[in-house]
């Protein structure tokens, strides 16, 4: 049985530890989402969503490239290093992380008069300021997990600082409801700091207990480490990529809308931004990335090659879609009231915009996976030049805001943008790699979504009795397929949603039925059935490994 910090076993073990942090911070998270958009009055919203937006811009552009570097890198130290350059590469990154946030809060703090005048938020300076202390703590967090304990497979004490912080952060809230009876933005930028600081605290004892227990670690005599001008041409491509994918990012489309529409429409768009984000977070390719990232990287470095990083990549993608689609239906159903439902009545004319959104959750849901398959196969620099291809969408939000679109005009930008990279990365990759996407498995899953979308509005309106279909109808469909269809669209497609019994009623169909049409159409082969099965459920190891030697020499002949 492999030894390897990246084996199975271990792999096995920071899902199971993941899992249980991240249940509870997701229940968190949205708990705050819900509470903060009751809490504050819409301009506040607005307002506070912009310097999110502001705060998630900065800290992508003073990254540097650090991250992708931290994961192709740190891994290989594990595995390679000993025990004292493993920590003199861990304290190197801290360095930088900490020079990288503190030099983007000075010139953010330059820079702020100048932005709040063009956003119209001059009344925001005192407050903005003050937030520029989340965004040196935010910073620190959220590289020291991305690049230090995430890659080092230390899951269990990221989840373990991102509850912390949410809990310091409602303890704060709830101290100043109890004593205001009111909260307003500065008690939340206020209540933010005091999370990003305890987290930030958390993460660097996980960081320091790392090392020090490793601090004896034998590392491989012929090994050399990499210099830093070599991580820099590593990561250089993915940087420069993620550069120009912000000029077109949901952060920059908040700034537009603030711009072009105000603040009520900034708040809306924020927090249906916000819903897309916290789905788009837990689905499995993103949810489990900081897992399944030194995965993929380590099956390439490894005996597999590119034939094991190509499986591995497939696999993940579609286990993504398949969580996605069955969300992609229920949100599809609701329509609008299921937006007024989560905000507390707050957004009512939120119309298809969320539904219209997800949509760009399917190019997206497989982009990280992409990108990795990517970055360890050498080829970084196709990302840039796929992502370049996205700023044509800028044109084109500029026009739809200029004709009076509304909100479509950040929302249909961000999904063509999502298309236009995957198409183009996708093409360039198969010119240039031996990788192949599963376009069948990819495909079946989307029509399987399409026909439990279809029968669960038939069910619904069956059991409300809103839709009948007659006999003299179908002989009529024999001659004249519109039948149907201007059946269904006499009848609206959304299904009204009353409550949350109701929502979750809707919910179990939507699933029930997308998984009875993907039962037929079987997106899934048969060895990957297996592999998420052996994933899954306790193997003994004599199985596995006779499995694993099965599955290698498959591959050779």
């Amino acid at each position: 049985m492999s030894s390897s910090p990246y084996s199975g076993v271990e792999f096995k073990r920071g899902i199971v530890h993941f899992f249980i942090g991240k249940a509870t911070s997701a229940l968190l998270a949205v708990g705050i989402l819900f509470w903060l958009v009751r809490l504050l009055n819409v301009d506040e919203y607005g307002s506070y969503v912009t310097m999110q937006a502001g705060v998630g811009l900065g800290l992508a552009v003073m990254s540097f490239g650090l991250p992708w570097a931290a994961a192709r890198y740190v891994p290989e130290f594990r595995l390679y290093a000993n025990g004292k350059q493993l920590a003199k590469f861990v304290w190197q990154l801290i360095a930088l992380i900490s020079l990288f946030s503190v030099s983007g809060a000075l010139l953010l703090y330059v820079v702020m008069p100048w932005l709040l005048n063009f956003l119209s938020l001059t009344q925001l300076t005192d407050v903005a300021r003050l937030y520029l202390l989340v965004f040196v703590l935010e910073g620190l967090r959220l590289n020291i997990q991305d690049c230090i304990l995430d890659p080092l497979l230390q899951q269990g004490r990221s989840q373990i600082c991102l509850v912390a912080r949410n809990l310091a952060l409602l303890l704060c809230l709830s101290i100043v409801l109890a004593a205001q009876g009111k909260v307003h933005l500065h008690n939340v930028v206020l209540a933010e700091i005091a999370g990003s600081f305890l987290s930030v605290a958390l993460s660097l004892q996980g960081a320091i207990r790392y090392l020090r227990a490793h601090r004896n670690l034998n590392g491989k005599d012929d090994w050399q480490p990499a210099n830093w001008s070599e991580m820099w041409l590593t990561a250089r491509h993915m940087y420069f990529s993620y550069l120009v994918t912000l000029i077109y990012s949901p952060w920059v489309f908040v700034f537009l809308t603030q711009r072009f529409l105000g603040l009520e429409a900034t708040a809306l768009f924020g927090f249906l931004t916000s819903l897309y984000a916290q789905i788009y977070r837990y689905l499995p390719a993103t949810l489990l990335f900081s897992l399944i990232r030194p995965k993929l990287v380590a099956s390439y470095i490894g005996e597999g090659g590119m034939a094991q990083l190509t499986r591995n990549a497939n696999l993940v993608g579609k286990i993504s879609l398949f969580v996605l689609m069955p969300l992609l239906v229920c949100v599809w159903l609701t329509g609008s009231e299921l937006v007024d439902l989560l905000s507390g009545g707050k957004f009512t004319q939120a119309g298809y915009y969320f539904a219209c959104m997800l949509l760009g959750l399917i190019p997206l849901s497989q982009r990280q996976t992409l990108e990795t398959v990517v970055v360890a196969s050498g080829y970084g620099h196709l990302c840039v030049r796929c992502s370049a291809l996205g700023i044509l969408v800028l044109p084109l939000a500029y026009w739809l805001f200029e004709t009076g679109q509304e909100l479509w005009s950040p929302i249909l930008a961000m999904v063509i943008s999502q298309i236009i990279f995957n198409i183009t990365l996708i093409v360039a990759m198969g010119i240039s790699t031996s990788y192949r996407p599963d376009v069948a498995g990819l495909f079946k899953l989307v029509i399987a979504a399409l026909v439990g979308f279809v029968l669960s509005i038939l069910a619904k309106m069956a059991w409300t009795d809103s839709f009948q279909l007659h006999a003299s109808d179908l002989v009529e469909l024999l001659d004249n397929a519109q039948v149907l269809v201007t059946k269904l669209k006499a009848q609206h497609i959304s299904v009204p949603v009353h409550g949350w019994l109701d929502l979750v009623t809707t919910a179990a169909l939507a699933c029930s039925l997308f998984l009875l049409a993907s039962f037929l159409f079987q997106p899934f082969r048969v060895d990957e059935r297996i592999r998420l099965s052996r994933l899954v459920f306790k193997t003994n190891d004599s199985k596995t490994m006779k499995a694993t030697q099965c599955e290698r020499a498959n591959n050779r002949i």
